[in-house]
Protein backbone atom coordinates (compact mmCIF):
# COMPACT_ATOMS: atom_id res chain seq x y z
CA UNK A 1 0.00 0.00 0.00
CA UNK A 2 2.78 2.59 0.51
CA UNK A 3 4.21 1.74 -2.64
CA UNK A 4 1.07 2.68 -4.36
CA UNK A 5 0.31 5.65 -2.13
CA UNK A 6 3.74 6.60 -3.25
CA UNK A 7 3.41 6.70 -6.70
CA UNK A 8 -0.25 7.88 -6.61
CA UNK A 9 1.40 11.11 -4.74
CA UNK A 10 4.23 11.25 -7.43
CA UNK A 11 1.68 11.12 -10.15
CA UNK A 12 -0.39 14.00 -8.52
CA UNK A 13 2.86 15.98 -8.16
CA UNK A 14 3.54 15.41 -11.88
CA UNK A 15 -0.41 16.38 -12.80
CA UNK A 16 0.33 19.55 -11.31
CA UNK A 17 3.85 20.18 -12.71
CA UNK A 18 2.62 18.88 -16.17
CA UNK A 19 -0.69 22.01 -15.78
CA UNK A 20 1.81 24.69 -14.96
CA UNK A 21 3.75 23.77 -17.44
CA UNK A 22 0.87 23.93 -20.04
CA UNK A 23 0.24 27.36 -18.58
CA UNK A 24 3.72 28.34 -18.69
CA UNK A 25 3.48 27.52 -22.58
CA UNK A 26 0.49 29.27 -22.74
CA UNK A 27 1.82 32.44 -21.85
CA UNK A 28 5.16 31.62 -23.42
CA UNK A 29 3.39 31.69 -26.88
CA UNK A 30 1.26 34.62 -26.46
CA UNK A 31 4.07 36.36 -25.67
CA UNK A 32 5.89 35.39 -28.63
CA UNK A 33 2.64 36.05 -30.56
CA UNK A 34 3.11 39.65 -29.55
CA UNK A 35 6.61 40.09 -30.24
CA UNK A 36 6.05 38.24 -33.52
CA UNK A 37 3.70 41.70 -34.35
CA UNK A 38 5.77 43.86 -32.71
CA UNK A 39 8.79 43.04 -35.20
CA UNK A 40 5.95 43.25 -38.04
CA UNK A 41 5.45 46.29 -37.03
CA UNK A 42 8.76 47.51 -36.65
CA UNK A 43 9.47 46.17 -40.46
CA UNK A 44 6.97 48.33 -41.41
CA UNK A 45 8.30 51.26 -39.17
CA UNK A 46 11.62 50.92 -40.65
CA UNK A 47 10.21 52.34 -44.11
CA UNK A 48 8.00 54.94 -42.38
CA UNK A 49 10.45 56.42 -40.34
CA UNK A 50 12.60 57.08 -43.43
CA UNK A 51 11.30 60.99 -43.69
CA UNK A 52 15.14 62.79 -45.57
CA UNK A 53 13.37 65.04 -48.77
CA UNK A 54 17.70 64.24 -49.60
CA UNK A 55 18.26 61.39 -51.08
CA UNK A 56 19.87 59.18 -48.78
CA UNK A 57 21.42 55.19 -49.72
CA UNK A 58 19.52 52.88 -47.19
CA UNK A 59 22.12 49.62 -47.36
CA UNK A 60 20.71 47.92 -44.42
CA UNK A 61 17.25 46.49 -43.66
CA UNK A 62 16.01 44.20 -41.46
CA UNK A 63 16.12 40.72 -41.82
CA UNK A 64 14.64 37.93 -44.01
CA UNK A 65 12.76 36.82 -40.97
CA UNK A 66 11.19 40.17 -39.86
CA UNK A 67 10.47 40.25 -43.39
CA UNK A 68 8.00 37.29 -43.46
CA UNK A 69 6.47 38.03 -39.86
CA UNK A 70 5.66 41.38 -41.91
CA UNK A 71 4.27 39.35 -44.65
CA UNK A 72 2.06 37.64 -42.27
CA UNK A 73 0.34 39.71 -39.90
CA UNK A 74 0.51 43.19 -41.98
CA UNK A 75 0.56 42.88 -45.67
CA UNK A 76 1.54 41.12 -49.04
CA UNK A 77 3.07 44.04 -49.99
CA UNK A 78 5.90 46.09 -49.47
CA UNK A 79 5.13 49.38 -47.38
CA UNK A 80 6.53 51.52 -50.05
CA UNK A 81 4.45 49.57 -53.02
CA UNK A 82 2.12 52.91 -53.48
CA UNK A 83 5.06 54.55 -54.59
CA UNK A 84 6.93 51.76 -56.54
CA UNK A 85 6.16 53.15 -60.05
CA UNK A 86 9.28 54.25 -62.54
CA UNK A 87 9.26 55.32 -65.71
CA UNK A 88 10.45 51.96 -67.36
CA UNK A 89 12.54 53.29 -69.51
CA UNK A 90 14.37 54.98 -67.15
CA UNK A 91 14.67 52.57 -64.94
CA UNK A 92 16.79 49.81 -67.34
CA UNK A 93 18.83 53.02 -67.70
CA UNK A 94 19.49 53.48 -63.92
CA UNK A 95 20.39 50.03 -63.83
CA UNK A 96 22.85 50.27 -66.38
CA UNK A 97 24.14 53.02 -64.73
CA UNK A 98 24.74 51.42 -61.44
CA UNK A 99 26.49 48.29 -63.34
CA UNK A 100 28.42 50.79 -65.38
CA UNK A 101 29.88 52.82 -61.79
CA UNK A 102 29.69 49.63 -60.02
CA UNK A 103 31.94 47.48 -62.11
CA UNK A 104 33.87 50.24 -64.71
CA UNK A 105 32.63 48.63 -67.63
CA UNK A 106 30.36 49.15 -70.67
CA UNK A 107 26.90 47.95 -69.58
CA UNK A 108 24.01 48.01 -72.43
CA UNK A 109 20.13 47.35 -72.89
CA UNK A 110 18.79 45.09 -75.58
CA UNK A 111 15.12 46.08 -76.50
CA UNK A 112 13.15 42.88 -77.58
CA UNK A 113 9.48 41.76 -77.97
CA UNK A 114 8.42 38.10 -77.82
CA UNK A 115 5.16 36.13 -76.92
CA UNK A 116 4.53 33.55 -74.51
CA UNK A 117 2.07 29.88 -75.01
CA UNK A 118 -0.56 29.61 -73.14
CA UNK A 119 -2.96 26.75 -72.26
CA UNK A 120 -5.43 26.11 -69.94
CA UNK A 121 -8.11 23.34 -69.59
CA UNK A 122 -11.77 23.95 -70.58
CA UNK A 123 -14.34 21.39 -69.33
CA UNK A 124 -11.82 18.92 -70.50
CA UNK A 125 -10.53 20.01 -73.15
CA UNK A 126 -7.92 22.79 -74.09
CA UNK A 127 -7.74 26.42 -75.01
CA UNK A 128 -4.36 28.04 -75.62
CA UNK A 129 -3.73 32.02 -76.60
CA UNK A 130 -0.47 34.11 -76.88
CA UNK A 131 0.82 36.30 -74.56
CA UNK A 132 3.44 39.04 -75.48
CA UNK A 133 5.91 40.25 -73.85
CA UNK A 134 8.45 43.48 -74.09
CA UNK A 135 12.01 43.21 -72.30
CA UNK A 136 14.27 45.68 -71.48
CA UNK A 137 17.46 43.16 -71.13
CA UNK A 138 20.32 44.93 -69.07
CA UNK A 139 23.55 43.95 -69.18
CA UNK A 140 27.14 43.67 -70.79
CA UNK A 141 29.16 42.55 -74.08
CA UNK A 142 29.17 38.85 -72.48
CA UNK A 143 26.12 38.45 -70.84
CA UNK A 144 23.73 40.17 -73.08
CA UNK A 145 25.53 38.13 -76.13
CA UNK A 146 22.83 35.45 -76.63
CA UNK A 147 20.20 38.62 -77.24
CA UNK A 148 21.89 40.70 -79.35
CA UNK A 149 20.49 39.05 -82.41
CA UNK A 150 17.25 40.84 -81.23
CA UNK A 151 17.95 44.02 -80.97
CA UNK A 152 15.02 45.93 -82.13
CA UNK A 153 12.76 43.25 -82.97
CA UNK A 154 9.48 41.85 -82.25
CA UNK A 155 9.81 37.91 -82.37
CA UNK A 156 6.34 35.98 -82.63
CA UNK A 157 7.71 33.13 -81.28
CA UNK A 158 7.34 31.54 -77.82
CA UNK A 159 11.07 29.66 -78.32
CA UNK A 160 12.35 33.20 -78.00
CA UNK A 161 10.13 34.05 -74.63
CA UNK A 162 11.34 30.87 -72.93
CA UNK A 163 15.04 31.36 -74.01
CA UNK A 164 14.66 34.97 -72.17
CA UNK A 165 12.63 33.50 -69.22
CA UNK A 166 15.62 31.27 -68.60
CA UNK A 167 18.47 32.56 -69.48
CA UNK A 168 18.20 36.18 -68.80
CA UNK A 169 18.86 35.42 -64.44
CA UNK A 170 22.49 35.70 -64.39
CA UNK A 171 24.89 37.98 -62.86
CA UNK A 172 25.62 40.97 -64.37
CA UNK A 173 21.85 40.70 -66.42
CA UNK A 174 18.60 41.79 -65.45
CA UNK A 175 15.26 41.55 -67.58
CA UNK A 176 12.92 43.96 -66.94
CA UNK A 177 9.73 43.12 -68.59
CA UNK A 178 7.07 46.07 -69.22
CA UNK A 179 3.88 45.87 -67.83
CA UNK A 180 0.62 46.42 -69.77
CA UNK A 181 -1.55 49.51 -69.36
CA UNK A 182 -3.42 51.39 -71.93
CA UNK A 183 -3.99 54.49 -69.69
CA UNK A 184 0.06 55.09 -69.80
CA UNK A 185 1.22 54.08 -73.26
CA UNK A 186 5.01 53.57 -73.32
CA UNK A 187 5.00 55.12 -76.90
CA UNK A 188 6.82 52.17 -78.62
CA UNK A 189 5.12 50.64 -82.00
CA UNK A 190 5.58 47.96 -83.68
CA UNK A 191 3.78 47.10 -86.79
CA UNK A 192 2.56 43.86 -88.76
CA UNK A 193 1.70 44.84 -91.74
CA UNK A 194 -1.92 43.91 -91.60
CA UNK A 195 -4.89 45.63 -91.70
CA UNK A 196 -5.81 44.95 -87.98
CA UNK A 197 -2.44 46.96 -86.66
CA UNK A 198 -3.12 50.10 -84.62
CA UNK A 199 -0.27 52.60 -84.70
CA UNK A 200 1.37 53.52 -81.64
CA UNK A 201 1.27 50.43 -80.22
CA UNK A 202 2.55 46.85 -80.43
CA UNK A 203 0.78 44.42 -82.57
CA UNK A 204 1.36 41.10 -83.46
CA UNK A 205 -0.48 37.68 -84.75
CA UNK A 206 -2.10 35.27 -81.93
CA UNK A 207 -1.93 32.05 -83.92
CA UNK A 208 -3.66 30.40 -81.22
CA UNK A 209 -6.65 32.76 -82.28
CA UNK A 210 -5.78 33.49 -85.92
CA UNK A 211 -6.14 37.16 -85.46
CA UNK A 212 -4.58 40.11 -84.83
CA UNK A 213 -4.25 41.54 -81.08
CA UNK A 214 -2.61 44.80 -79.83
CA UNK A 215 -0.22 45.34 -76.77
CA UNK A 216 -0.19 48.42 -74.57
CA UNK A 217 3.21 48.49 -73.07
CA UNK A 218 3.15 50.88 -69.93
CA UNK A 219 5.21 53.84 -69.53
CA UNK A 220 5.68 52.33 -65.72
CA UNK A 221 6.88 49.70 -63.98
CA UNK A 222 6.18 48.82 -60.44
CA UNK A 223 9.51 47.36 -58.82
CA UNK A 224 7.91 45.64 -56.07
CA UNK A 225 6.54 41.94 -56.44
CA UNK A 226 2.81 41.36 -55.63
CA UNK A 227 4.35 37.62 -54.74
CA UNK A 228 7.45 38.51 -52.04
CA UNK A 229 5.93 35.14 -50.44
CA UNK A 230 6.85 33.00 -53.56
CA UNK A 231 9.91 34.90 -54.30
CA UNK A 232 11.04 34.37 -50.59
CA UNK A 233 9.72 30.28 -50.91
CA UNK A 234 10.96 29.13 -54.09
CA UNK A 235 13.29 32.03 -55.81
CA UNK A 236 16.10 31.32 -54.93
CA UNK A 237 18.48 29.32 -52.00
CA UNK A 238 20.07 32.51 -51.06
CA UNK A 239 17.24 35.29 -49.92
CA UNK A 240 17.43 38.93 -49.37
CA UNK A 241 16.34 42.33 -50.11
CA UNK A 242 16.41 41.65 -54.05
CA UNK A 243 13.38 39.12 -53.53
CA UNK A 244 10.73 42.06 -53.12
CA UNK A 245 11.42 43.16 -56.64
CA UNK A 246 9.19 42.28 -59.59
CA UNK A 247 12.47 41.68 -61.78
CA UNK A 248 14.63 39.03 -61.11
CA UNK A 249 18.47 40.07 -59.96
CA UNK A 250 21.55 37.69 -59.17
CA UNK A 251 22.67 37.22 -55.71
CA UNK A 252 25.39 39.23 -56.41
CA UNK A 253 23.16 42.31 -57.79
CA UNK A 254 21.35 42.99 -54.69
CA UNK A 255 22.57 46.23 -54.37
CA UNK A 256 20.79 47.21 -57.27
CA UNK A 257 17.49 46.89 -55.28
CA UNK A 258 18.79 48.56 -52.18
CA UNK A 259 19.16 51.30 -54.63
CA UNK A 260 15.82 51.27 -56.21
CA UNK A 261 14.55 51.38 -53.18
CA UNK A 262 16.25 54.53 -51.65
CA UNK A 263 15.10 56.32 -55.06
CA UNK A 264 11.35 55.17 -54.23
CA UNK A 265 11.74 56.41 -50.46
CA UNK A 266 13.02 59.95 -52.05
CA UNK A 267 10.33 60.29 -54.49
CA UNK A 268 7.84 58.69 -51.46
CA UNK A 269 8.99 62.11 -49.45
CA UNK A 270 9.22 64.56 -52.31
CA UNK A 271 5.95 63.37 -53.54
CA UNK A 272 7.48 62.89 -56.76
CA UNK A 273 5.56 61.23 -59.11
CA UNK A 274 8.11 62.09 -62.17
CA UNK A 275 12.14 61.95 -61.74
CA UNK A 276 13.30 64.78 -63.74
CA UNK A 277 17.22 65.80 -64.50
CA UNK A 278 17.20 67.46 -61.54
CA UNK A 279 16.48 64.73 -59.29
CA UNK A 280 18.73 62.41 -61.27
CA UNK A 281 21.67 64.09 -60.75
CA UNK A 282 21.41 64.86 -57.04
CA UNK A 283 20.76 61.09 -56.68
CA UNK A 284 23.88 60.14 -58.97
CA UNK A 285 25.57 62.73 -57.09
CA UNK A 286 25.21 61.44 -53.54
CA UNK A 287 25.74 57.75 -55.33
CA UNK A 288 28.99 58.23 -57.25
CA UNK A 289 29.84 61.85 -57.44
CA UNK A 290 28.84 61.60 -61.06
CA UNK A 291 25.85 63.62 -62.81
CA UNK A 292 24.29 61.48 -65.10
CA UNK A 293 21.82 62.21 -68.24
CA UNK A 294 19.29 59.24 -67.47
CA UNK A 295 16.24 60.75 -69.01
CA UNK A 296 18.30 61.55 -72.35
CA UNK A 297 19.94 58.11 -72.50
CA UNK A 298 16.82 55.67 -71.93
CA UNK A 299 15.62 57.87 -75.36
CA UNK A 300 18.38 57.48 -76.78
CA UNK A 301 19.08 53.57 -75.98
CA UNK A 302 15.76 52.48 -76.74
CA UNK A 303 14.44 52.47 -79.61
CA UNK A 304 11.05 54.19 -80.47
CA UNK A 305 9.79 51.40 -83.23
CA UNK A 306 10.20 47.69 -83.48
CA UNK A 307 10.64 45.37 -86.50
CA UNK A 308 7.91 42.91 -86.69
CA UNK A 309 9.32 39.17 -86.77
CA UNK A 310 6.28 36.46 -88.31
CA UNK A 311 6.09 33.20 -86.43
CA UNK A 312 7.72 30.70 -88.99
CA UNK A 313 4.92 27.91 -88.66
CA UNK A 314 1.82 30.53 -89.68
CA UNK A 315 4.02 33.13 -91.31
CA UNK A 316 1.94 35.54 -89.25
Amino acid sequence: MDKISRLSREIRQLEKSKKKLEELLKRSEKQQEVDRKEIAKAYEDFYNNKTNTEFVLYDRYPSVEALKLYLQYISDRLPLYGFGKLNVKELAEIVKHIYQFKTGKEFDIVTVGSVEFHGTPVYGGQTFSMKPHLHFIVGNDKTLEPFREYQGLFVNSDKLYTTIDLRAKGKDLVNIEVNQDHRTPLGIECLTGSLWDEKGTINYSDDCGSYYETFDASLYKQIFSSYIRSNLGFYSKQKGIKDVMSFPLHLYDGDIAKILISIVIYKRNNQIKDLTEEDYNHIFDVLYKEKVDIIGASERDIPRTLTYVPNKKSGR
